[in-house]
């Protein structure tokens, strides 16, 4: 069902992560973002992620169709601080992204459940998503109270544990 992305794979987790923030951001995000965050700057950072050795202690899978595509993608490492932000748990939930026509399929719970396992855990959520808050209270996830803004959208993130 999933694996280790490889580099080969860059092309196609770029394309769909691009498109899960077209899905799920473009009504937050400034009319012109998607024309300076193109599909190729997207590739560009996967294959720069996919190049390099895996830090100790993450996981990443990927999940792709039979053509190859990839449909859903989990990060999940050591929590890092965030604007300075010590962290409140271990282990963090870095990314989680499938594609639309795969939503409500159980794919989400299945790679964070895989990347995570009953770790107490932290993950950011940008402000104004609330299908990803009420997917990750369904992992057991609830917010506590910290923002922070986003690194590359300037938004409103909302830290939540288990």
């Amino acid at each position: 069902m999933w694996r280790e992305p490889l580099p080969g794979d860059a092309e196609s987790i770029g394309r769909m992560h691009h498109q899960a923030w077209v899905d799920t951001y473009a009504h937050l995000l400034p009319d012109d973002w998607f024309e300076h965050w193109t599909v190729a700057d997207a590739v560009a950072r996967w294959h720069g992620i996919l190049t390099s050795p895996t830090p100790v202690g993450v996981t990443r899978v990927g999940v792709f169709d039979p053509s190859g595509a990839a449909v859903a993608l989990a990060v999940a490492g050591p929590s890092r601080p965030d604007g300075g932000i010590e962290p409140a748990r271990p282990r963090e939930l870095w990314a989680l992204y499938v594609a639309r026509d795969h939503h409500g399929t159980g794919l989400a719970r299945a790679l964070a459940d895989h990347v995570l396992g009953d770790q107490p855990a932290e993950l950011w959520v940008l402000e104004g998503n609330p299908r990803a808050e009420a997917f990750y209270r369904k992992l057991g996830f609830e917010r506590d109270g910290v923002t922070a803004p986003h690194d590359r959208t300037g938004l409103p993130g909302i830290r939540m544990v288990r």
